[in-house]
């Protein structure tokens, strides 16, 4: 009886220290700063968790607020000078450690001046050919570039985005000569690549993902844990016998640094428990992503582990801001 008495008694003590930090917010509002403009990938994910997450909040309400600009440092920057009282919280992407990996300066050290809550969504990397290009499957398409004489040119969103990088790393880890096509974003990219002027494309889902399943792209692999939502047949990276070549973009939730535990600890069981709505789960693979989920502690992990990854391959490829 004393030892359940105990474990009220913290839990009460716990969910008063929650509220009392959680009431300071203004209007009872916790806002998810977005470093992207509206009606993006990004932008969509935070509103959809975001109104999940108010329920889990005990009804507080939870607004999205766009501040875009600079690669996503401007927003970044904005939530790391915020109080950390859990009432501005930060939608992070790939962008968080590929800024640092590729040179680009930022005011803030992404380890350091933030606290990350969960991670979010899985946002899978996808492979595809213009049709003409003969390969079907990973290994005939390395065996494809290698045959040409010259470097082969693969298109990609934009300089320094996952997927520029990813190109890199698979060229330095099969000894491949490619040359990068940036583009300014998918749409542009992927249409080159739709019309032949570009016959390989390294992208996130989305325009690509309908390219594919319109059968106007050939796909050939997804470098992700699983398998692309609303693409079955396409096979991972580690299906087709190249482990080495495992990654994806994620989004995550983070919050300014030296918040308090039990702040963090209320703020990672709501959007835990947002995520695990079926609600939530489908708008989400509509929009061609997985829900995740997960510890904190396995956030900063692999924020960690995604930084250390991706400078390395960046220093190894001679990547440059703007190139």
């Amino acid at each position: 009886m004393i030892k359940i008495l105990k474990t009220l008694l913290v839990a009460a003590s716990m969910l008063s220290s929650n509220a009392w930090a959680l009431q300071n917010c203004q209007s009872q509002v916790v806002r998810l700063i977005v470093p992207y403009g509206p009606g993006g990938p990004t932008d969509s994910v935070a509103r959809i968790v975001g109104q999940a997450m108010s329920s889990e909040l005990g009804g507080m309400q939870v607004i999205v607020e766009n501040k875009a600009g600079g690669a996503s440092t401007i927003g970044t920057g904005y939530v790391v000078r915020q109080p950390a009282d859990g009432c501005t919280l930060l939608v992070v992407a790939a962008n968080l450690v590929l800024n640092p990996a590729t040179g680009i300066e930022t005011p803030y050290d992404v380890l350091r001046d933030l606290t990350p809550i969960a991670p979010l969504v899985a946002m899978p990397i996808l492979v595809a050919v213009n049709p003409k290009v003969p390969a079907k499957d990973l290994k005939s398409l390395i065996e494809w570039i290698r045959s040409q004489p010259q470097a082969v040119a693969y298109a990609s969103p934009g300089t320094g985005t996952l997927t520029q990088t990813w190109g890199e790393m698979l060229a330095q880890k099969h000894n491949l000569k490619l040359l990068h096509i940036p583009f300014k974003g998918s749409a542009e990219a992927s249409r080159a690549t739709v019309a032949g002027e570009v016959p390989l494309l390294f992208d996130l889902g989305g325009v690509t993902a309908a390219l594919i399943a319109q059968g106007r792209l050939k796909g050939i692999v997804t470098p992700g844990q699983q398998r692309a939502p609303g693409l079955p047949d396409l096979p991972t990276a580690k299906e087709s016998g190249y482990k080495d070549l495992d990654a994806e973009s994620f989004l995550g939730l983070m919050a300014p640094a030296n918040l308090p535990a039990g702040v963090r600890d209320r703020l990672h069981a709501a959007v835990n428990a947002a995520l695990k709505k079926p609600d939530v789960v489908e708008a989400i693979r509509k929009l061609g992503m997985t829900t995740t989920g997960g510890t904190a502690e396995g956030f900063g992990a692999l924020l960690a582990d995604e930084l250390k990854r991706w400078t390395a391959v960046v220093k190894a490829s001679g990547i440059k801001p703007g190139q």
